[in-house]
């Protein structure tokens, strides 16, 4: 063959490759460019799940910081009652140590001075049992709380200094409530 033709050969076929050459780059740029919306979408999904899981987490821990002060507060109440019992235990035990065993008779003319003294015996027996039921009553009647004491995180907040808002948002209370938990804080304590 000759040289020219090879050399026209040759240019027809570099003209048609480049003709190819864009319709190929034109078909994939739409693809490339959907890869890498659904790549940006699937980042943003992953970043709000890792934020919510974040929330999640300080949600659990601030519930476990919860659990654990009301832990705590059983715990001190269970100590309180354990030490009102023992008193009471202790007091019921000093009260039949002072009861007389016997009443000695020192006359011993007969039936009527023993029948007095056993109706006073258990005279002072009974006496003993109704003063014994009253007593867990009286002294088991529960402490009247404060409600700084119910509410220890929310002033903790309101003494460091945070608004209501804030103190609603951290402590899961209602703004209202936090609201009236304060004020009836106030009025207790006047």
């Amino acid at each position: 063959m000759s040289p020219w033709i090879i050399i026209v050969i040759l240019g027809a076929c570099a003209i048609a490759y480049a003709l190819i050459m864009p319709k190929k780059n034109k078909v994939q740029e739409p693809g490339h460019h959907l890869v890498q919306e659904m790549e940006s979408t699937l980042e943003h999904y992953m970043a709000e799940i890792e934020n919510d899981n974040d929330a999640l987490i300080q949600r659990v821990a601030e519930m476990k910081g919860e659990a654990t002060a009301a832990d705590l507060r059983m715990q001190s109440q269970l100590q309180e009652l354990q030490r009102r019992l023992d008193q009471l235990e202790e007091s019921k035990t000093t009260e039949t140590d002072t009861l007389p065993k016997t009443i000695p008779v020192h006359s011993a003319s007969g039936l009527q001075a023993q029948a007095l003294v056993d109706s006073v015996r258990a005279e002072s027996v009974q006496h003993v049992l109704e003063a014994e039921e009253q007593t867990p009553v009286q002294e088991l009647k529960p402490t009247r709380e404060s409600i700084k004491d119910r509410y220890a995180e929310l002033f903790n907040l309101y003494v460091e200094g945070k608004s209501v808002d804030a103190i609603a948002k951290q402590t899961g209370i209602q703004r209202g409530e936090v609201q009236l938990i304060l004020q009836l804080a106030e009025r207790e304590e006047s």
